[in-house]
């Protein structure tokens, strides 16, 4: 194993010892734990099975009565899955886990070009000041 691939590899030990992964593991068993929310999961995924099903039908022969109930039933779903605590736990757990590893890309980019990342888009109306 290279020196680099070892770095790696206790760079990973580390990141997976870290309270964001912690997080994510605990909102995740939670979300993959509530039968209600999985039971939903899994109707909005057959629905929209469902109405890609109706669309890949020719326009002549599409249901357009089971189009709009089935765009409606998944809208509900979305909805309710959206709002349930363990689902935006386990979302905001996975945004903190994602953050964290963009730092890490950042801080490796960093150290290879010497410039640090910005989150410039060039377009004066989104900055928090330039860098």
């Amino acid at each position: 194993m290279t020196k680099i691939i070892e770095l790696a590899n206790m760079l990973g030990r580390e990141i997976a010892k870290s309270d964001e992964i912690a997080n994510l593991e605990a909102t995740k068993a939670a979300f993959q734990s509530d039968a209600e929310l999985q039971n939903k999961m899994s109707e909005y995924e057959a629905e929209r099975m469902l109405l890609g099903q109706e669309f890949a039908k020719n326009p002549d022969e599409a249901d357009q009565r089971a189009i709009a109930d089935l765009r409606a039933r998944i809208e509900t779903l979305g909805s309710e899955i959206g709002s349930h605590p363990k689902y935006i736990a386990f979302a905001e757990a996975q945004r903190a886990m994602n953050a964290l590893m963009a730092q890490v890309n950042d801080e490796i980019k960093y150290c290879i070009t010497g410039e640090r990342p910005t989150d410039c888009t060039h377009d004066c109306s989104t900055c928090k000041g330039c860098h």
